[in-house]
C-alpha cells in the first residue's frame, strides 16, 4: 500500500485553473483497484479543492498548506492554525500595506471589500508604465483568486479575529513586486510563522507548525504507511517539504528548478496531463 498526495495549482489543475480530465481518470483507477490511498495536498481550502473536483471520489485532504488535515469522509484529523494574536499583528500589518490578501478560515475565506479595486489599480500602473504588457495574463490572474469556492468579500477583515475563528493561513496577491518583498522581509524569522509561496505575485503565511510535509507524515502514520512508501508530485515551493520527507517525488514538467532538484523523476507539464503521465508510468496502469 502506498499513499500518493498530489498538489493542485501547477500540478493537477491545467493553467486555467480547470483539474486534467487524464488526471482525475488515473486517481478513479487507482482507487477502484484499492491498493492505494490518494490525497490532495495543497495550498487551496478544503472546500475550494472540493468544489473544483468534485465529491465523487472520496479522498482524504490536505489543505492550506497542510494546517487541516480531513481524511476521506470529511473529519477533521488535525489542524494548525496561526495563534490568534500572530494572526491579529500579521491582519493590522497587511491592512497597513494597503495590498489584496485572503485569510483562511474553516469553512470560509475572507477578504476586504476594497481588494479587487487595489488588484485593479496595480494592474493600470503596470499597464500605463509598459503598454506593451499582457493585460490578459494579469486580468487572469485577478479573477483565479475571485474565483475561489468559498470566498466572502467582507467589510473589516477584523471582523474574523473578534469572532474567534481559527485562521490557518493568510495569502496576500500583488504586482508591485517591491511591496511584495517588503512584506516577506516583515515576516521573515518570526517565531509564530512562516511564508512559502505557490504562484507568482503571491505570498502565504502560516504557523510554524504548519507544512504540506509534516501533513504528509502525518495523514501517512494515520494510515499505517512507511514514508518510503510515498508518492508527492507537485511544483512549486509550498512543495519543498513534501519533497523532504516523500520517498518517491515526482517534479511537473512546468516545476520550479528547486522542486525538480529535489525530485526522483520529472512528468510532463500540467497542459500535458502530467500527473496521469506520471502515475500511468509508476503504476504500470
Amino acid at each position: 500500500m502506498k499513499l500518493i498526495a498530489i498538489d493542485l495549482d501547477g500540478t493537477l489543475l491545467t493553467a486555467e485553473s480547470k483539474p486534467s480530465l487524464e488526471g482525475l481518470q488515473a486517481i478513479h483507477n487507482i482507487l477502484s483497484a484499492n491498493d492505494h490511498e490518494i490525497t490532495i495536498c495543497t495550498g487551496r481550502a478544503r472546500f475550494d479543492v472540493l468544489g473544483i473536483i468534485g465529491e465523487e471520489i472520496p479522498l482524504p485532504i490536505i489543505s492550506s498548506n497542510g494546517a487541516a488535515v480531513h481524511d476521506e469522509r470529511g473529519q477533521l484529523l488535525q489542524e494548525t492554525p496561526i495563534p490568534h494574536s500572530t494572526a491579529a499583528e500579521a491582519i493590522n500589518y497587511l491592512m497597513a500595506q494597503d495590498v489584496y490578501f485572503e485569510i483562511f478560515c474553516p469553512d470560509e475565506i475572507y477578504t476586504p471589500f476594497s481588494g479587487t479595486s487595489k488588484l485593479q489599480a496595480e494592474v493600470d500602473i503596470l499597464v500605463s508604465a509598459n503598454p506593451d504588457i499582457d493585460i490578459a495574463t494579469l486580468q487572469s490572474g485577478i479573477q483565479t483568486q475571485m474565483h475561489q469556492f468559498g470566498i466572502q468579500q467582507i467589510d473589516d477583515p477584523r471582523e474574523v479575529l473578534r469572532a474567534g475563528t481559527p485562521i490557518y493561513k493568510l495569502l496576500l496577491f500583488t504586482y508591485d513586486n517591491a511591496k511584495l518583498r517588503l512584506i516577506n522581509k516583515h515576516f521573515q524569522n518570526q517565531e509564530s510563522v512562516q511564508t512559502t509561496a505557490a504562484a507568482n505575485h503571491t505570498l502565504e503565511i502560516i504557523s510554524t507548525e504548519t507544512d504540506k510535509g509534516s501533513a504528509l507524515q502525518f495523514l501517512a502514520s494515520y494510515y499505517n504507511i512507511d514514508m518510503a512508501d510515498t508518492i508527492v508530485i507537485g511544483d512549486n515551493y509550498n512543495d519543498i517539504s513534501m519533497f523532504q520527507v516523500a520517498g518517491t517525488r515526482v517534479a511537473m514538467g512546468n516545476a520550479v528548478d528547486e522542486i525538480k532538484r529535489l525530485s526522483t523523476l520529472t512528468t510532463r507539464s500540467n497542459n500535458e496531463h502530467g500527473v496521469a503521465y506520471a502515475l500511468n508510468s509508476l503504476l504500470n496502469l
